[in-house]
């Protein structure tokens, strides 16, 4: 069984990136989403997750995706790392981490997200046009 999957965020990212992935991988089973409103803070963060978490055993292989290292709903994940010993946190969540997390095989949580911070940071470049090697044909 895949690994459950939190994503975590101020605001309504988390929530958005989840609909993006599943416009392009169709539904998502085990997916939570925690949005961090303006007025919750750490407290109202905390009880967000802790009901998330309380659905599930201690054993259970849980992957957080949050936003932003050192930001509050990532402060809340890692709070909890203790008590969960199948937890494992990953900042940086982009839409192709999510995609990656829908298709992956992979079933231990660490190798997940191992392999969700690889596709991360591989996910992001800076792009630029191809360099024009000589004359273009063009059919009519």
């Amino acid at each position: 069984m895949r690994p459950v999957m939190i994503v975590m965020s101020h605001g309504n990212m988390a929530a958005e990136t989840v609909n993006s992935a599943k416009m392009i991988v169709g539904e998502m089973e085990n997916v939570f989403v925690i949005a961090m409103k303006e007025d919750d803070g750490l407290s109202g963060t905390m009880d967000k997750l802790e009901a998330v978490l309380a659905t599930f055993d201690l054993q259970t292989e849980i992957v957080i995706l949050i936003d932003l290292k050192g930001g509050t709903p990532g402060n809340t994940a890692l709070m909890k790392l203790g008590s969960y010993p199948n937890l494992n946190v990953v900042s940086g969540l982009n839409l192709a981490m999510l995609i990656e997390a829908a298709l992956s095989p992979l079933t231990s949580s660490a190798s997940l997200a191992s392999h969700l911070e690889t596709v991360g940071r591989n996910a992001v470049e800076k792009l630029s046009l191809a360099e024009k090697t000589g004359e273009e044909e063009y059919e009519e």
